[in-house]
C-alpha cells in the first residue's frame, strides 16, 4: 500500500499534469506513438524543405493545412506533397485548411495541428510566434526570428508561455542538432581548450536571389515576395545567413556578447536593371525614384563582439563576387578549435562519431521531446542569436558601440508596421554609417 506521502505526491503530480494541460487548451501533444497534425506557415524554398524533412523525421507526422501570404505558393505546396507517393496517406489537406493573406498566421493557428512550421520573413515571426502558443502550438521556427529588438522580445514573450504551457519551440540553427558539434562543445565548456581568449566568424558569399515584378502584387506585397532586400523585413544579410556563424559564438561563449561595435557599407546594387523595371511597373512606366526597389541592406559588416569575460571574436559577414567563407574559429589558452569537429593543442582531439543532416536532426530532436512529454525550447536562445546579429547591425549603421545591457532593455528600435496590408510599400534610406542610435 502506498504510503500517505507517497499518495500526496501522486496527487501533486496529476493536479500539475491537468493544470499543464487545461493551459495548453486543445492542444494534443501526441505523445508516445500517436499522431502529430502539422501546419506550415510560409510556402516558399525553406518552408517545402522544412515540411519535407518534418515528414521524413517521423511516420507519424500528418500534414492538415498550409499557409502563405500567396495563394498560388498555399496551393502549389499542397499539391506537390499530395502528388508525393513517399508521403502517401500522411498528406490530408482539406481547400478549407489552405490559408493565405497578411492573416494567414491567424487562421493557421486557429486550425487542429498540433505543430506549426514557421518559414515567412523574420520581421513577421514575434507575432505568429505569440499567436501559435496563445493557441497552444508547438512550433519549429526558421532563423533569424527578428528584424530588431522589439521583436526579439516578442518571441522572448513567447518563449515564456511555452514554457508556462508545454510546449516546444526548436529553431532552424541545424548545427546546434549535429552530434559532431555538440561533442566538441561538451569539450570546450569543460575546458579542452582553456579558457576562451577569441576567435573568429565567417558568412561572406556571393549574394541571393532578386524577384522581379509579378503581375497583379501591390508594392507592399512584391516586397514581402523580395524580402531579403529590405532591412525592415529581412534584418539585412547579417541576421538572415551570418546567424548562423554567430550563434555558434554565442554557444561556445554560453551567452550572448556584453559589447558591440561595427563598421560596414554598401556598394551598387542595381541588380542588373531589374529595380528599374520594377518602378516602372509599380509607377505608371517612370524609373524616377528606381533606387529604392534596390531595397537598402548593405553589402558588407564587420563586427567585434566582447564577451564577458573579455575575450573579442570577430565577425565578416556580407556579399561580394569571389571567393568567400563560412565557418568559425575559437582560441582558448590551451587550444584551438574549428567548432565543427577538431581541437587542435594541448587536448588534441577529433571527432569520429556518425554524422547526421542537422536540418533533419533538429525535426527528429523536436517531435522526440514532444513524445516524451520533455518539450524543447530553445526561443530565449534562437531571440539572444538574432538579437546579437541586431546588435552589429545597429553599431554598423549608426558607428556607434554600446552595451548588451542596453540593447536588450533600453533599445527602442522598432522597424515593423503594426499593420501590414496590401498596398504602398515600406521604403526606409539606407543606412549611412552615422544613423541615429536608437
Amino acid at each position: 500500500m502506498a504510503s500517505s506521502e507517497n499518495k500526496k505526491a501522486q496527487t501533486a503530480t496529476a493536479a500539475g499534469a491537468a493544470a499543464i494541460a487545461a493551459s495548453a487548451a486543445q492542444v494534443v501533444h501526441a505523445q508516445g506513438t500517436g499522431k502529430i497534425r502539422v501546419g506550415l506557415l510560409g510556402c516558399g524554398g525553406r518552408g517545402n524543405g522544412a515540411l519535407e524533412q518534418c515528414l521524413q523525421a517521423d511516420p507519424g507526422v500528418e500534414v492538415i493545412a498550409v499557409a502563405d501570404l500567396f495563394e498560388n505558393k498555399v496551393k502549389s505546396t499542397r499539391d506537390k506533397f499530395a502528388r508525393n507517393e513517399k508521403y502517401k496517406g500522411r498528406v490530408k489537406i482539406d481547400d478549407d485548411h489552405l490559408f493565405w493573406g497578411f492573416d494567414c498566421h491567424e487562421k493557421l493557428a486557429k486550425c487542429e495541428a498540433d505543430l506549426l512550421l514557421m518559414a515567412t520573413a523574420p520581421a513577421f515571426r514575434g507575432q505568429q510566434m505569440l499567436a501559435a502558443v496563445h493557441a497552444g502550438k508547438h512550433i519549429f521556427t526558421e532563423k533569424p526570428v527578428a528584424t530588431d529588438p522589439a521583436g526579439c522580445r516578442q518571441v522572448m514573450e513567447a518563449s515564456r508561455i511555452a514554457k508556462e504551457k508545454g510546449l516546444a519551440i526548436v529553431c532552424g540553427t541545424q548545427r546546434r542538432h549535429e552530434f559532431s558539434r555538440v561533442e566538441l562543445m561538451k569539450r570546450i565548456h569543460d575546458g579542452a581548450i582553456g579558457e576562451l581568449a577569441g576567435g573568429q566568424c565567417y558568412w561572406y558569399g556571393g549574394g541571393i536571389w532578386y524577384r522581379g515584378y509579378v503581375d497583379g502584387m501591390s508594392e507592399l506585397e512584391w516586397q514581402c515576395h523580395n524580402w531579403y532586400h529590405f532591412n525592415w523585413i529581412s534584418g539585412d544579410q547579417i541576421c538572415e545567413q551570418h546567424i548562423h556563424n554567430i550563434d555558434i559564438m554565442n554557444w561556445c561563449f554560453d551567452g550572448p556578447p556584453a559589447k558591440f561595435t561595427a563598421v560596414g557599407g554598401r556598394g551598387w546594387r542595381d541588380h542588373d536593371g531589374q529595380a528599374k523595371e520594377v518602378c516602372a511597373k509599380l509607377n505608371n512606366g517612370s524609373q524616377e525614384g528606381w533606387e529604392k526597389y534596390a531595397g537598402d541592406i548593405w553589402d558588407h559588416i564587420f563586427a567585434e563582439f566582447e564577451y564577458a569575460n573579455g575575450a573579442r571574436c570577430l565577425s565578416f559577414s556580407g556579399h561580394s563576387p569571389g571567393t568567400g567563407r563560412n565557418g568559425e574559429k575559437i582560441v582558448g589558452t590551451k587550444g584551438t578549435s574549428n567548432c565543427s569537429n577538431s581541437i587542435e593543442g594541448e587536448n588534441r582531439w577529433r571527432y569520429e562519431g556518425p554524422n547526421v543532416n542537422g536540418m533533419l536532426q533538429e525535426h527528429i530532436d523536436l517531435i522526440q521531446s514532444i513524445r516524451k512529454g520533455e518539450p524543447l525550447n530553445e526561443g530565449q536562445r534562437i531571440a539572444e542569436s538574432t538579437l546579437t546579429a541586431i546588435g552589429a547591425r545597429m553599431a554598423a549603421y549608426t558607428g556607434r558601440s554600446f552595451s548588451w545591457k542596453w540593447l536588450l532593455n533600453a533599445s527602442k528600435l522598432d522597424i515593423v508596421p503594426k499593420e501590414v496590408k496590401a498596398g504602398p510599400g515600406v521604403f526606409h534610406p539606407v543606412a549611412t554609417g552615422r544613423d541615429p542610435l536608437v
